[in-house]
C-alpha cells in the first residue's frame, strides 16, 4: 500500500532538487547552444562552490558568504579558461572541445583531492527546523534554498529578455554570423556566458552542499543526470532545460517510493528514452 505523505514528500523533495539541477543544465546548455562545447568540467566547477561552501564555514563560521565567495572565484577563474582553452575549441570538431573540458575536469578535481583531501565532509545547514507541509515536515533550509535558485533562475530569465546583453546573447544562439554582421560583439557574448555559467554551477554547489556529502568528486555524480536534462530539453533551448529538470526531479522522486536512490535516479533516465526516440532535438525543441 502505498504510504501518500512518503509519497508527497519524495513529490518535494525531487522539485527541489530539479532546482539545483536547472541551474546547473542551464549553463551548460548555455554554453552548447552558444559555444557549441559540451563542457565536462561544469560538473567540477559545481563541486569547487560546494567545497568553497565547507571552507567558508570551517573558516569564517558564516555560510551567507559563501554565496558571494563561491560565484565571484568561479567566474574570475572562468576568464583565462575560457581565454587560453574553450576559445581556441570554438568552430572546430565537437570531440576537440570535448577532450579539453575533460581535461579541465580531471585537473580541477585534482586540485580539489589535493587541497581539500578525499574523504567526504558534512556542511551543517545554516537555517534549523522543518516546516508541516500535507501532513508531513520538510527542511526548512531546503525550501529557503529551492526559494533562492527559482529567485536565481527568474533573475537569468529577465537579465536574457530585458537588457542589451540579452539579446545580444539571444541574437548569438540563433546566428553567430548574423550576429557579429550586425555589430553584436561576439567574443564579448561568448565570455559572459561563460562566465555566468561558472558562477551559476558555483553557487549550485554552494547551496546543496548542506544536503549532501561534500567531496572533491561530487560533479562527476551530477553530470550524468545534467546532460541528459540537456537533452530532453533540447540543446540549447533554456527554458525546456529547466523544464525538465523538474521532470526528472519528480520522476525521480516518485519512484524512489518503491526503489532505493540509485536505481530511482537510473528509472528516471530511463523514463526519458522513449520521449528522445519520439523526438531526438529534445521534447521541447532546439534553441529557445
Amino acid at each position: 500500500m502505498i504510504d501518500w505523505q512518503t509519497l508527497s514528500f519524495q513529490i518535494v523533495n525531487g522539485v527541489v532538487w530539479a532546482m539545483f539541477l536547472g541551474l546547473i543544465a542551464l549553463g551548460l546548455n548555455a554554453i552548447f547552444g552558444l559555444l557549441g562545447l559540451l563542457n565536462m568540467a561544469h560538473g567540477a566547477v559545481y563541486a569547487v562552490g560546494a567545497v568553497i561552501a565547507w571552507y567558508t564555514v570551517s573558516e569564517l563560521g558564516n555560510f551567507w558568504f559563501a554565496l558571494v565567495i563561491a560565484p565571484l572565484f568561479a567566474a574570475a577563474i572562468s576568464v583565462p579558461v575560457y581565454r587560453f582553452i574553450l576559445r581556441p575549441t570554438i568552430g572546430k570538431d565537437m570531440m576537440v572541445g570535448l577532450v579539453a573540458t575533460s581535461g579541465l575536469l580531471f585537473i580541477i578535481s585534482d586540485l580539489l583531492l589535493a587541497t581539500f583531501g578525499g574523504s567526504p565532509r558534512l556542511v551543517p545547514p545554516p537555517v534549523s527546523g522543518a516546516v508541516g507541509i500535507m501532513g508531513f515536515y520538510y527542511p526548512t533550509y531546503r525550501l529557503v534554498a529551492a526559494a533562492m535558485a527559482i529567485a536565481v533562475l527568474a533573475t537569468f530569465w529577465a537579465f536574457l529578455r530585458l537588457t542589451a546583453i540579452g539579446l545580444w546573447i539571444r541574437c548569438v544562439a540563433q546566428s553567430p554570423t548574423l550576429a557579429m554582421a550586425s555589430g553584436v560583439p561576439v567574443e564579448k557574448v561568448y565570455l559572459v556566458i561563460v562566465v555566468l555559467s561558472a558562477a551559476l554551477a558555483a553557487l549550485a554547489g554552494v547551496l546543496i552542499a548542506p544536503m549532501t556529502m561534500v567531496s572533491h568528486q561530487m560533479g562527476l555524480a551530477v553530470l550524468g543526470p545534467a546532460f541528459i536534462v540537456v537533452v530532453v530539453g533540447g540543446l540549447g533551448n533554456l527554458a525546456g532545460a529547466v523544464a525538465a529538470a523538474v521532470m526528472m526531479g519528480v520522476a525521480r522522486g516518485v519512484l524512489s517510493v518503491f526503489l532505493p536512490p540509485t536505481y530511482a535516479e537510473v528509472g528516471a533516465i530511463v523514463m526519458f528514452l522513449p520521449l528522445l526516440l519520439l523526438r531526438p532535438n529534445g521534447i521541447f525543441g532546439g534553441r529557445a
